[in-house]
């Protein structure tokens, strides 16, 4: 016994020697980066580590966090699309080619009637070519995501930093005990913001019954209609309507005006007295006004802007951005 223990207490002793010898050259170069970058006030010189905890800092950091995300990702399927390529003895145009496959008539016609409200009244004829390119995308899409499972594709790298954001008793979809909160900063006047409740509701039935989605108002000042639909919605929220007033303000984006949106409303079959009392009183006015500071003091500047268990997600990001967040968080 006391043969293995006294090469192993070496081998301890001397890798502890080499450690403390090591550490401190290491520590002193990345010190050495840090005070690279500073600015000085009064002649006082101020470094990363004293704006740690400033919210424009924490955007940087969530900014190279998220693009060295993917980076990783682009780089990772341009190196597998290499591999099967090669394996196959193509070149890479070639496989990717290779992997679409001609949408059928009954797939076009399927895809149509899904997304016949999205089609600006396009008949089935004129909207083809854009399916078909939407189907080919999928099929490709697809055959990626079959490549990463056959190369057992990991991802391993620093998680955005999380912030705390609150519901604040808004609008909600799914369990309250839902392990993922998804809280969405968003705009009814804002097209990226349309563009983004198909993916939405893509999560929603993806993820049915383990997300909790909340809807928190952020109209954008430079959209002179979303502040009163905005209003609109909080009002139906009141009379039990909110969900279906959101989607129908979301199909009309484009042609909000306040004339516009009371009949869609009166449309919901609200009662248009208690609607009228409530699109005047100054309390909703203010409960969407804490929503917009809300945000801005989580960093939110533009929509759509979502945090997914307080990770935040800019913009009309495709489902990927959103799935990689809640399976981490599913975890």
């Amino acid at each position: 016994m006391n043969t293995f223990k006294i090469p192993f207490i070496g081998i301890s002793l001397i890798f502890g020697i080499y450690l403390g010898i090591s550490i401190f050259p290491t520590l002193d170069y990345y010190a050495g980066k840090e005070r690279q970058n500073y600015i000085t006030i009064q002649g006082k010189k101020y470094y990363v580590s004293d704006m740690k905890e400033h919210p424009a800092y924490k955007k940087v950091r969530k900014d190279y966090v998220s693009n060295l995300g993917n980076a990783f990702q682009g780089f990772a399927m341009e190196e597998i699309l290499r591999l099967e390529a090669k394996e196959k003895n193509m070149t890479v145009e070639q496989l990717l080619s290779s992997s679409k496959k001609t949408p059928t008539e009954v797939e076009i016609q399927a895809v149509y009637e899904q997304y016949r409200d999205r089609l600006q009244g396009m008949n089935l004829d004129t909207a083809r070519p854009r399916i078909v390119d939407f189907l080919n995308s999928m099929s490709e899409q697809e055959f990626k995501q079959s490549l990463s499972l056959k190369y057992a594709v990991t991802y391993n790298f620093e998680k955005s930093e999380k912030v705390s954001v609150d519901s604040k008793n808004n609008p909600s979809l799914g369990p309250d005990s839902a392990k993922v909160t998804i809280i969405e900063f968003s705009d009814f006047e804002c097209p990226f913001c349309q563009r983004s409740q198909g993916i939405n509701k893509a999560l929603r039935e993806k993820y049915e019954g383990k997300i909790r989605w909340v809807f928190r108002d952020f109209p954008l000042s430079f959209h002179p209609n979303a502040m009163f639909a905005h209003i609109a919605a909080n009002c139906a929220n009141q009379q039990g309507k909110y969900w279906e007033v959101f989607e129908l303000l979301f199909q009309n984006t484009g042609s909000l005006e306040k004339e516009s949106v009371i009949k869609l409303v009166e449309g919901r079959n609200l009662d248009m007295k208690k609607f009228k009392e409530c699109s005047e009183d100054s309390a909703v006015m203010a409960e969407i006004q804490r929503d917009i500071a809300d945000g801005q003091e989580v960093g939110v500047s533009g929509t759509p802007a979502f945090f997914i268990n307080g990770i935040m997600v800019e913009g009309a990001q495709p489902i990927d951005a959103f799935v990689k967040v809640i399976e981490q968080e599913l975890k």
